[in-house]
């Protein structure tokens, strides 16, 4: 297989012309996503304004942990990557409307997500934390936590991303939340009082709000729901039809993880060890909702 330079740049402001023009690099009338690259060739990936998995920096690049390792794997695969930033609420329908061809944000692999796209095995593990104002006035550091004091009578506001897994927490959970389109977006609802917690990854939380006013984060959590602890993990996310690019991709990925270098890799942005997932767990089952099996898992 031919290899061209992997880099990464701005997609910004694209018309609709421009757009078709770069999905058609990735996707034909076959169903076929984005064939095996060759020299040249452009893949275009989704992603979420979420430090520390993808998002714009200073000088307005793509930058994050997934945006990294889609540059290594889209890379060894041959192709040229290409990012453009996307709310989160559209990252699916974005991809399923070719718009792009496929999503590098670090999303949760769910069944309700798996019935709509196509995931690679897991990534990242991602455990769940609070942002609160500073003295957390509420004394909430869960979920569980978040819902008594609604059962209580408290007037207290969660804010959750409206697709983000926190929300399907919280449904699960009857807890009443406001859906927010973005993570900043977030904690400027804490920030000026509109809402007094906002549930999102313990690290983006860590930091995003690091250097924010007048809040504070939570220690992080796996939320716990009908005895069952929510253990999750994200992952580059594929149309159901590019069945070629993802079997090619999950074998990269596979590599690095066999030679210790999905770490070094994600390391890079803040994340640990802890949050490499072990080799037993699987996008099949984390799309079947098996998360019995991984109740063993070490914290």
């Amino acid at each position: 297989m031919l290899r061209s330079t992997s880099r990464i740049s701005k997609v910004a402001a694209l018309s609709a012309t421009a757009l078709l023009a770069l999905t058609a690099c990735g996707g034909d009338d076959n169903g076929e996503g984005a064939d095996n690259g060759e020299s040249g060739d452009v893949i275009t990936v989704g992603i979420a304004g979420e430090v520390p998995y993808s998002y714009l920096n200073d000088d307005g690049d793509p930058e994050g942990a997934t945006v990294a390792l889609a540059e290594r794997i889209f890379g060894d695969m041959g192709y040229e990557v290409e990012a453009e930033l996307v709310d989160w609420d559209n990252l699916i329908p974005g991809l399923n409307a070719e718009r792009f061809d496929v999503i590098s944000a670090g999303m949760s692999i769910t069944p309700e997500r798996c019935e709509e796209a196509a995931f690679a095995e897991p990534e990242i593990m991602y455990t769940t934390a609070l942002l609160v104002e500073e003295g957390n006035p509420h004394d909430v550091q869960d979920l569980d936590d978040v819902l008594e004091a609604q059962e209580n009578g408290e007037d207290i506001t969660l804010a959750t991303l409206t697709a983000g897994i926190e929300a399907g927490y919280s449904t699960d959970m009857g807890l009443d939340y406001d859906g927010v389109g973005s993570a900043d977006e977030g904690i400027e609802m804490v920030q000026g009082g509109r809402a007094d917690v906002f549930a999102l990854t313990a690290i983006s939380l860590t930091e995003m709000a690091g250097d924010a006013d007048g809040v504070e984060v939570t220690d992080p959590f796996v939320q716990e729901i009908d005895g069952v602890k929510q253990y999750g993990a994200g992952s580059t996310v594929f149309r159901q039809d590019d069945t070629e690019t993802l079997d090619e991709y999950n074998e990269h990925l596979a590599q690095l993880k066999s030679d210790d270098e999905l770490g070094e890799i994600i390391g890079e942005f803040g994340f640990t060890d802890a949050e490499v997932p072990p080799e037993d767990m699987t996008a099949e089952a984390l799309c079947a909702g098996d998360l019995e099996s991984l109740q063993d898992i070490e914290e």
